[in-house]
């Protein structure tokens, strides 16, 4: 335990709960630099915080300044910069000396909740482990599961889930623009009779025909095939290429302005319009005119030629046709009907098989999410008993056995709760949060919490003071608490508080050399 002391006038704006904001910065936190609620940063100008670690017998030195939170430099034992790191690559650094590098999450993800700051977050008794306020629940969820290292639990399953809900929305845009075709149960329904009756047509065809190759044979010749679907393009293409004559016929014909015609008129209506320039405005349309003319007239030869050439092939690949199905005794009636059925069936074909796979694809990612929930479900309910199992000799040593603990009830991947539920009062509430903590401590590799003053205030006194003293037996990991009033807890509590104090703050005994709580 390290405790910032205020002093027993429980003075406001001496520094408390800045000096947190700094220890959070020094953990790669962003917010003291970024909102700068304290004014220490608009008051004091840049400036720079130096600080060490120690891992094992390893002490390591930084430096990160105001003016550049992006960066932090290590240094050597004098705070001489030797090394620049960018703040991403810091906090990876600790993720890693502080053990946690099998957890998903970046290390800022995991600690954050926990620093919990006046202004800055982490003070909802409700929601201990929210990394900010207007997190998404299940992000807060899949953090705790990660922090219990069972992420890897439901790694496979999510990454199964997460590929088919990839391949659904693909699908799913895919008919929405018509990539592939979109249909309705009904539609499914129709196409199903659809194919069966048009393929019994096909058999029908092909047994009642005896000549040297079937119908239905004939189908499959890739080169009789391919011709008929070029045949069908060039009918389609030369229709469109007919339309685009007729329409440039008409352009060319009605190409002759009509305002010079109708100038004595507007005159006649309006006896102040400028005759003058309504003719300047029909010459510049005759000369427009003259030019659209010419190229409407070159377009029209390009397009006559380009008919010309389609129905030129059209005519051979025809010919081309008549002669391979004459050369296979096949008359051309019964290949066209064949083809034609061929063809309905499989545009039939495709469509169901599309509707098949969206079905297909909803119904696997509806059987990954119910494997993923029973998945969670047993994480979650180890992780509850794990939890409640530290909260109910917490709440005994702190409340007596009479008082209910605070418990954990997590429903699914994206709901839970953290109340007393016979006791909703702000004190035990806020006692849970601390509670809460001192399981993530004891249960994960969570390597530290800041916790300011403003909790323990709504805590009632002797119910503090016993959570005093668990904190003061705490060694592993690290706690940073502001406090003050400490001659009310009574004086064994005075002193423990002492004993553990690093930094004593006062209404006179400033965090920093400028004092800007009063202005002039």
């Amino acid at each position: 335990m390290n405790v910032i002391l205020g002093d027993d006038d429980a003075k406001n704006s001496i520094g408390k709960s800045t000096v947190l904001m700094v220890i959070d910065f020094v953990f790669g936190g962003s917010t003291f630099a970024e909102r700068d609620d304290a004014g220490a940063i608009r008051e004091l100008g840049p400036h720079r915080y130096d600080f060490s670690f120690e891992f094992g017998a390893e002490r390591m030195y930084f430096s990160r300044a105001t003016d550049s939170p992006d960066l932090v430099h290590e240094c050597n034992t004098e705070y001489e910069a030797q090394r620049e790191l960018g703040i991403d690559e810091y906090n990876r650094l600790l993720k890693r000396l502080y053990g946690l590098d099998e957890l998903e999450g970046t290390f800022r993800s995991i600690v954050n909740p926990f620093s919990r700051i006046w202004k800055k977050g982490g003070l909802n008794p409700s929601h201990p482990f929210v990394g900010a306020d207007k997190e998404p629940v299940a992000a807060a969820i899949n953090r705790l599961v990660d922090l219990f290292g069972r992420s890897p639990d439901v790694a496979l399953e999510r990454k199964t889930l997460d590929g088919l809900k990839s391949r659904k929305k693909l699908i799913r845009d895919s008919m929405t623009a018509s990539i592939i075709p979109k249909i309705t149960k009904p539609q499914y329904l129709e196409n199903t009779l659809s194919i069966a009756s048009n393929q019994a047509q096909i058999e029908q065809l092909k047994n009642g025909f005896s000549g040297a190759l079937t119908a239905y044979e004939s189908l499959f010749d890739q080169d009789l095939q391919k011709k008929q679907y070029r045949k069908l393009e060039l009918g389609s293409h030369r229709i469109e290429l007919q339309t685009k004559v007729r329409r440039l016929e008409r352009e060319i014909s009605g190409i002759t302005p009509r305002l010079a015609a109708n100038i004595a008129l507007v005159a006649d209506f309006f006896p102040t319009v400028d005759v003058q320039r309504l003719e300047q405005v029909e010459a510049f349309h005759q000369k427009i005119g003259s030019i659209v003319k010419k190229e409407l007239k070159d377009e029209l030869a390009a397009t006559f030629e380009e008919e010309r050439a389609t129905a030129s092939e059209l005519a051979q690949v025809d010919g081309e046709i008549q002669a391979s199905l004459q050369s296979k005794g096949l008359p051309d009636d019964v290949f066209n009907r064949v083809f034609e059925l061929k063809g309905a069936v499989d545009k039939a074909a495709a469509e169901n098989y599309h509707y098949e796979s969206k079905l297909n694809i909803d119904a696997s990612v509806k059987d990954s999410n119910n494997r993923l929930e029973d998945i969670y479900a047993g994480i979650f309910l180890a992780i509850e008993g794990q939890v409640n199992s530290k909260l109910r000799p917490f709440n005994k040593v702190v409340y007596g056995p009479s008082r209910v603990a605070s418990e954990l009830r997590i429903k699914n991947a994206g709901s839970y709760l953290f109340t007393s539920p016979d006791d909703t009062g702000t004190g035990k509430s806020f006692a849970g949060l601390v509670g809460f903590d001192l399981a993530m401590l004891s249960l994960t590799k969570l390597p530290m919490a800041l916790h300011d003053s403003v909790i323990y205030k709504n805590i009632e006194v002797q119910a503090t003071a016993r959570i005093l003293r668990i904190l003061a037996a705490m060694q592993s990991k690290q706690i940073f608490l502001s406090f003050d009033e400490a001659k009310k807890f009574g004086p064994d509590v005075e002193q423990l508080l002492k004993r553990f104090t690093v930094l004593k703050l006062a209404h006179d005994d400033l965090l920093y050399i400028k004092d800007w709580r009063t202005r002039k």
